[in-house]
């Protein structure tokens, strides 16, 4: 049996509960941004996000090396590719043909080419893993906070109340 001070009413059961409640109501909240998305909240298809990327990609180094100037053989094939809208352009089958027409894969035209294509492939990617980090947060804080409250606020009320119940010190 514990023995407490005359007045000391810190710990009554009211107070575990209220607490253990604004503690799993905290948990229920952080657990809104933690629990992963859902089939059901992904709305956008990850195939026509990376299209998106690609182009976006594309056009850039296009008005780059149109801001540049003077161009190289291979910088314009590679302007003439994106400006035709060739949904196949970047296939490797058509891809080759355009090296081999710039005097080969060991031609200087034909590295850069392929230099210019692998450059693009790389921001393509870094704009793809940062569009989708982006998108995944901005899932999260779209979702609505009440579901994620009541459930943890409900959890910790059931916590505290289990805890007064199974308390094993007496009041005299």
């Amino acid at each position: 049996m514990t023995v407490s001070a005359v007045g000391q009413q810190d710990n009554s059961k009211l107070n575990t509960i209220i607490k253990s409640t604004a503690a799993g109501m905290a948990g229920g909240y952080a657990l809104k941004y933690l629990y992963p998305v859902q089939k059901q909240e992904d709305f956008i298809n990850r195939r026509w996000m990376i299209n998106y990327c690609r182009k976006v990609t594309n056009k850039a180094k296009v008005q780059e090396f149109k801001n540049n100037g003077v161009k190289s053989k291979a910088q314009d094939v590679f302007v003439k590719m994106i400006e035709s809208k060739d949904k196949d352009a970047f296939t490797s089958k058509n891809i080759a043909a355009r090296v081999k027409a710039l005097g080969g894969e060991e031609s200087f035209a034909g590295k850069e080419f392929r230099g210019i294509i692998r450059n693009v492939n790389e921001l393509s990617k870094e704009l793809t893993r940062n569009f989708a980090k982006g998108y995944h947060v901005m899932l999260k804080l779209k979702r609505p906070a009440i579901p994620f409250l009541v459930a943890g606020s409900g959890v910790g009320f059931l916590a505290g109340f289990a805890h007064n119940v199974f308390k094993m010190d007496f009041d005299a």
